[in-house]
């Protein structure tokens, strides 16, 4: 069975490498915790994350949502979790591209 908190770790891996691989260094994204997205978006521009924000914001949400499952920690992730997740990392992908 797959362990959901690895599930979540692995897709928030999977974020900052998306939105980390067109960083500098000294700009890169740290976590997905607001405050890490809001000091990364300080640091970038907000100009610049504008439209990259809400979809971050988005996937870090259900990233977090994940955890949350304590309950149903050692159960495997649906589906349709793991789609959404896909979705929003690709749709944060192409929107990486296009402004940054």
């Amino acid at each position: 069975m797959t362990n959901t908190f690895l599930n979540r770790v692995s897709a928030e891996r999977r974020v900052l490498a998306v939105v980390n691989e067109r960083m500098a260094r000294a700009h890169q994204l740290t976590g997905l915790s607001n405050a890490a997205i809001s000091q990364w978006r300080a640091n970038v521009g907000l100009e610049r994350t504008t439209s990259v924000h809400p979809i971050l914001v988005c996937v870090a949400e259900h990233c977090q949502r994940l955890s949350d499952r304590s309950h149903e920690t050692f159960l495997p992730l649906e589906a349709s979790q793991s789609e959404e997740i896909e979705r929003q990392i690709d749709e944060l992908r192409q929107e990486i591209t296009i402004c940054l």
